[in-house]
């Protein structure tokens, strides 16, 4: 069960087995604001705000193939290496306390990183940066650009003259002398933070843009690194082709295995998903799943081709969701989490609806009506909706789907090469029953003769 928060709040409230904190581990980010950033974005409802962060990482992902642009994109990427998260510093600035040569110093360093980086960027017409020349001057009274801090003379010719006596005079007893140091440098600091305050909104503004640079750039590398398509924005009828989970791929592939991808297309409506063990049933839910939350919080998807109907919520009840908190048992942590969907949307909310395996912790019978009376509120309610289920005597009126399954081979099959003896594609059903196929698998395993004829001679006797 999740809530539309902000990344670190979701971070929080799901066990992430749907990949989507797998992809944000991957993200190539350089600067140190660019994580806290990242992690405070808030899942987007809005159409158009939705499309224009996509728009931007088209924009990017056109620059970075232009190869003229690979020492910008280069230099970009080091400048922003360097910069500190001077988030607190800043907040100090804004509420007009006297700051430390410490925090002056990441300042100026700051805003001299920040000055490079958009000048680089007005080669590129990509994001505009405030221009921070004010805020170096007043902390680079010399002009030398350098990234380091302390008052310096050119502050003030008294401090200059004193500073030099001492030098000079190497006095035994220059104690009046070092205090008039002193004072003058908190008064020098005092001046310098009372300049810099009318900067801190451009300040804060760099370093959240800047941020936001290095979140755009890992954005558009990983979609061209991964594959990743721009979703068109629809109002009605959510699609896909060639829809595929990441996480799932590298792991596939790794083991030297190959992924298959599906094509699907839903609107509002619920859609009941039958199959075989194994069939990708539960990974087609993560997966959409995912392609919602990264559409939603402003990324390309994993697939071919998409176009996706925003929603105000995504709610998921999964095995890996529950609670098992206060000894509630595994189906009263299930049957807490429905609740919750059913309230949400019984107050008209735009949602998306993924449920694995309903009720199957309790026997067949009420299982199997549980499923139906979801349905039935599911579609009174038009909820964009998806449960997957094993039972039988599934009446409801609603749309069916089912894994293809098994594919007819005279190659032996084993645990190791099953999933080549699978079409995970998902195809129309118009039978009310699920299809049987568990004994057919147990059989081409390899399992027990006895066991697979007893079990054939049950099922043809129900």
């Amino acid at each position: 069960m999740t809530n539309n928060v902000n990344i670190s709040a979701l971070r929080k409230s799901t066990s992430d087995s749907f990949g989507f904190f797998y992809l944000l581990n991957k993200l190539d980010l350089k600067s140190s604001p660019a994580k806290r950033c990242l992690y405070s974005q808030i899942f987007i409802t809005d159409k158009n705000e939705i499309e224009n962060e996509l728009n931007q990482i088209e924009k990017t992902i056109s620059l970075l193939k232009q190869i003229r642009n690979d020492r910008i994109f280069s230099d970009i990427e080091n400048k922003l290496s360097q910069i500190l998260d001077i988030n607190g510093t800043l907040y100090n600035l804004s509420g007009s306390i006297t700051l430390c040569d410490v925090e002056l110093f990441e300042i100026k360093k700051f805003a001299i990183i920040a000055d490079d980086i958009r000048q680089l960027l007005s080669k590129l017409n990509l994001i505009d940066l405030p221009d921070l020349s004010d805020v170096i001057n007043i902390l680079d009274p010399e002009g030398i650009r350098m990234a380091t801090f302390y008052i310096y003379d050119a502050y003030s010719a008294e401090l200059a003259v004193l500073r030099k006596s001492v030098k000079e005079e190497n006095e035994n007893n220059t104690s009046d002398s070092y205090q008039k140091i002193i004072e003058l440098e908190d008064t020098i600091r005092k001046q310098l933070c009372e300049k810099l305050h009318p900067y801190s909104l451009y300040l804060n503004t760099a370093l959240s843009k800047t941020a936001y640079l290095d979140i755009l750039l890992a954005k558009a590398k990983q979609a061209i690194t991964e594959c990743f398509c721009k979703p068109r924005i629809v109002d009605k009828t959510t699609s896909y082709k060639a829809l595929f989970n990441p996480q799932l791929k590298d792991l596939l592939q790794k083991q030297g295995k190959k992924y298959q991808s599906v094509d699907i297309l839903f609107g509002q409506y619920p859609t009941l998903i039958t199959g075989i063990n194994m069939g990708g049933k539960t990974v087609l839910l993560k997966t959409l799943a995912l392609s919602q939350y990264l559409c939603q919080y402003g990324f390309y998807v994993p697939a071919a081709e998409a176009e996706i109907v925003p929603v105000d919520k995504i709610m998921i009840c999964m095995s890996d969701e529950q609670n098992h908190l206060q000894g509630l048992s595994s189906f009263a942590a299930e049957m807490k989490n429905v609740d919750a969907i059913l309230s949400e949307i019984d107050v008209n909310k735009h949602l998306l609806v993924l449920i694995d395996e309903l009720a199957r912790t309790t026997n067949p019978a009420e299982g199997s009506a549980i499923v139906n009376a979801m349905l039935d509120m599911l579609s009174e309610r038009k909820v964009c909706s998806f449960i997957t289920t094993h039972y039988d005597k599934i009446i409801s009126s609603c749309r069916r789907m089912r894994v293809r399954g098994l594919i007819n081979s005279n190659e032996p099959v084993d645990e190791k090469n099953m999933e080549k003896h699978i079409d995970y594609s998902f195809v129309e059903e118009t039978q009310i029953n699920a299809p049987h196929e568990a004994i057919r698998i147990a059989e081409m395993l390899g399992v027990n003769n006895e066991l697979i004829k007893k079990s054939k001679e049950y099922l043809l006797s129900t």
